[in-house]
């Protein structure tokens, strides 16, 4: 039995709210160490260097979340892989901050649910070719 389009279009939604909060966060994070590296003398070179790699990783994200958006095949790789750092730093925090660990692992599987969904989609498609039926 299939689930009618609506509970896909849903969680699909979900999960683009789910990366773009993502996104922002990890852009916060960016801003926070390159902050951290202004008022701080004695670890700027650290504050800075953890500003350059949060940087690209909300840069890469944002690209993923883009395509997400957009539909785009380029994109379902990037957030299943982002959603299983995702849900590995989760699990880790369930020992220390289950709240933040639980929300981290939930988050990841909707996202990571809807990307897979869609490729799985993708690969029971017919072909362009396949759908104007047999040469003549």
């Amino acid at each position: 039995m299939h689930k009618p389009r609506g509970a896909y279009a849903v969680l699909d939604a979900i999960a683009l709210v789910l990366l773009a909060l993502e996104t922002l966060a990890v852009a916060v994070i960016a801003v926070g160490y390159a902050v951290y590296a202004l008022l701080e003398r004695d670890f700027s070179g650290l504050g800075w260097s953890l500003a350059a790699v949060a940087a690209i990783m909300a840069a890469g994200l944002g690209i993923f979340t883009w395509g997400f958006a957009g539909n785009k095949r380029f994109a379902l790789g990037g957030v299943v892989t982002w959603q299983l750092m995702q849900a590995s730093v989760g699990v880790w925090l369930l020992g220390s901050i289950p709240a933040v660990g639980l929300m981290l692992v939930v988050a990841a599987a909707l996202a990571a649910w809807s990307a897979v969904r869609r490729q799985v989609a993708r690969g029971r498609a017919p072909l362009s070719s396949d759908a104007e039926g047999p040469a003549a």
